[in-house]
């Protein structure tokens, strides 16, 4: 039964037929609301009408206080009295009408108004609760003013006995499913909303009186609906729960899917939908031919536990891409409907393993001997997204440990995980050092690259033209998270043109020499020497100390700015300086979980050059580094070694002296390695095997370190960045 008129159509009539009622020409109507929610209306209808319109705030009496002129209808926010005769004027020369919300919403369904009555029942039954926020009766006013206003068209009266039963809800089915027992009525009201569910299409409750029963068979069948429309056949499931055929127009989409889509409660109904203790359909999922065909079906454990099995047996068969590719695919399906919960972490970081191990494969396999720093450097296919591969996953966290215990990863993840950022991604290191160790012996690796210490010789062009240009000096930026923040700055700022390039930093590649060579001054006026047992990077014959490459950089017309200082003024240079060095110390002094807080500082690095790009009108920018880093698993056994006898200065990765040979350990690095900076008397050995140190200030950096030969340590990535 539909509704035949709105509230404001039966205030206009009820107000309209007690002025033609009336015996005195210019009336006083009186209105009495019992509650008060119908101020509004009566008003607006009054004033159509062309009455005028009191309104009592306190007490009826205030109405008596001025004399009516012409038509008037008199408003009282409450039940009408009849203790008191203070209308009877009215009552004889004018009309009264009381009328609440519930009543003129009754007058709503015409000639129905009998069956309508439940509408005024259910107004005058709501509990009225002072200690409640909001009382029942507030609610019960609201939907039949929200429903019965006209905006939304007339509705139909189980629709608005439908929203009163479920708390504003018209959905029953919808209601169930995200609601569950809580809200569900009782006695006569829940068999309503169960005839509610069988009328649409819920025919497995039917007969039903429990509410839990109700509640796990209306979620089932949604279940199945939701399988059904990714494609599986309905002819496997009862008939009470195969769903039927949408007959209206326009594309239909299963009733779980809008309610998930609609909801604030996604997480919470994660947990409902993925519980391993409801797997609404596991008798038939188990035994499913490919599960991979349901993939964007997000609900039901025994649905995703298959995936999890199926995706682990590809993994470990080496379809790596394959993973790749269904991870992202139940990933997104996941993020799209559950948004960051443990199920959908564990997919993200399924494509993360997969990643890892198709990029390890691919160096296995390769055998390739081919020069070092391209190999490692290539900006768009270099072995660098390997490291970047493992620090991803790693700071992808341990999801399996917030997911349900009967949950397959919850056995396997971990040691899934652990086998590639520990033994085989060591394995690769390890390789990666034979073969800058056996180029560095053969010829060098070196010759014909772009040199860290040359950068403001090659850049002159434009460090010296006159632009405006800022550099950000990065302690410690390896290569992968370099490409990190130009990713960045590229999502950040797509108006600018970023360009990533590869450039040999300054070995070895310790804090001292790698911003000594970012100094300005001729690429031939840079040298290491050996003076006194110790080695010094000079300019100009001169040592170059952290006060030194700072007076360097401010007599070629920098400022120099440190990190986190407030110096304003300096950026109000048209070329300024800035040195960053969060990483290098979150990694000597957070040893811990130094990947994860790399991930924070990457982020706060692009927070500072964007707000500084953003604010002046850089003609150019440019991020450098000094070095890398290497990141050993977690689990590793060093090799603590004694340092050779003729080994002037000492270190934990490299040796250096004047008369160090071959025999010492590592690669030997002199005159004939092509550097181009190193003094004739000085030698250096440094380490290639990244599980070595020398015996010299004990082993506290087991996992971040500097001063290796690996290519993770000395091939950077500057970063350019261009008004387009």
């Amino acid at each position: 039964m539909t509704a035949t008129k709105t509230l404001p159509q039966c205030a206009h009539d009820a107000i309209e037929s007690a002025i033609n009622e009336a015996s005195d020409e210019e009336p006083v109507v009186l209105w009495w609301d019992d509650g008060g929610y119908l101020r509004d209306i009566v008003r607006n209808t009054s004033h159509q009408l062309g009455c005028e319109f009191r309104a009592s705030e306190q007490t009826p009496l205030e109405l008596r206080a001025e004399a009516p002129r012409g038509q008037t209808v008199w408003y009282v926010p409450q039940a009408s009295s009849d203790d008191v005769d203070w209308f009877k004027d009215v009552e004889h020369t004018g009309d009264v009408i009381e009328q609440h919300i519930g009543k003129l919403a009754a007058r709503c369904f015409g000639n129905d108004r009998l069956q309508a009555a439940t509408l005024r029942t259910a107004f005058e039954d709501a509990e009225v609760d002072e200690t409640e926020e909001r009382d029942e009766r507030d609610k019960v006013a609201d939907i039949l003013g929200d429903g019965l206003d006209g905006e939304g068209g007339l509705p139909d009266l189980q629709s608005l006995q439908t929203r009163i039963v479920l708390d504003g809800h018209d959905d029953p089915v919808q209601f169930v499913l995200e609601h569950g027992t809580e809200g569900l009525p009782g006695d006569d009201d829940l068999i309503e909303i169960r005839d509610l569910l069988v009328d649409n299409g819920v025919a497995a409750v039917d007969g039903e009186t429990d509410a839990q029963t109700i509640v796990e068979r209306t979620r089932r069948w949604a279940v199945a609906e939701w399988l059904v429309d990714e494609g599986l056949d309905k002819s496997l499931l009862p008939q009470e729960y195969q769903p039927k055929s949408s007959s209206g127009f326009g594309v239909s989409r299963p009733e779980l899917r809008s309610v998930l889509s609609k909801t604030e409660r996604k997480q919470e109904l994660a947990r409902v939908y993925l519980d391993p203790d409801q797997r609404f359909w596991h008798d038939v999922l188990r035994t499913y031919d490919d599960p991979w065909e349901l993939v964007d079906c997000p609900v039901d454990a025994s649905l995703e536990h298959r995936l999890w099995d199926e995706w682990t047996q590809s993994f470990h068969a080496g379809d790596y891409e394959q993973c790749a590719t269904q991870a992202e695919q139940r990933y997104e399906r996941l993020d799209a409907t559950y948004g960051d919960v443990p199920w959908t972490q564990l997919w993200e970081q399924a494509i993360g393993i997969a990643t890892l191990a198709s990029e390890l494969e691919t160096w296995e396999e390769s055998g390739d001997t081919g020069d070092v720093v391209e190999l490692y450097g290539d900006v768009e296919d270099g072995t660098w997204q390997i490291d970047n591969a493992v620090f991803n996953l790693i700071i992808s966290g341990e999801p399996e440990a917030a997911l349900p215990e009967e949950h397959p990863a919850t056995a396997k993840l971990e040691d899934l995980r652990s086998s590639l950022v520990e033994s085989r991604y060591l394995e690769y290191l390890t390789d990666l050092g034979d073969l800058v160790e056996d180029q560095i012996k053969a010829d060098s690796p070196f010759v014909g690259e772009n040199h860290a210490h040359q950068f403001f010789a090659e850049e002159q062009e434009h460090l010296q033209s006159g632009q405006s240009v800022a550099l950000f000096i990065v302690d410690a930026l390896r290569f992968d998270l370099a490409h990190e923040l130009a990713e960045s700055i590229r999502h950040e700022l797509p108006q600018l043109e970023v360009d990533e390039s590869k450039w040999v930093g300054t070995l070895p590649s310790d804090t001292e020499f790698g911003k000594a060579a970012l100094t300005p001054g001729s690429k031939f006026s840079f040298n290491i020497e050996l003076q006194d047992c110790e080695l010094v990077p000079e300019r100009n014959g001169r040592k170059i100390t952290n006060h030194r490459r700072q007076t360097l950089l401010e007599n070629d017309g920098w400022s120099y700015i440190m990190q986190d200082a407030d110096d304003e003024v300096g950026w109000s240079n048209t070329r300024v300086a800035y040195y960053w060095n969060d990483i290098d110390e979150t990694g000597e002094k957070e040893l811990t979980d130094f990947e994860e807080l790399f991930s924070d500082r990457i982020d706060a690095i692009t927070r500072i050059i964007c707000e500084k790009l953003r604010k002046g009108e850089w003609d150019r920018a440019y991020i450098l580094s000094d070095h890398g880093f290497v990141s050993l698993p977690r689990h590793v056994d060093i090799d603590d070694l004694h340092p050779p006898s003729n080994a002037e200065k000492v270190t934990r990765r490299w040796v250096a002296g004047a008369d160090l040979d071959d025999d010492a350990p590592g690669v030997l690095l002199d005159e004939d390695t092509h550097l181009g900076y190193l003094d004739d008397n000085a030698r250096i050995s440094i380490l290639t095997d990244p599980i070595q140190r020398f015996r010299n200030q004990g082993l506290p950096d087991a996992r971040f370190y500097h001063g290796g030969v690996l290519p993770q340590e000395f091939v950077l990535n500057f970063v350019t960045i261009t008004q387009n």
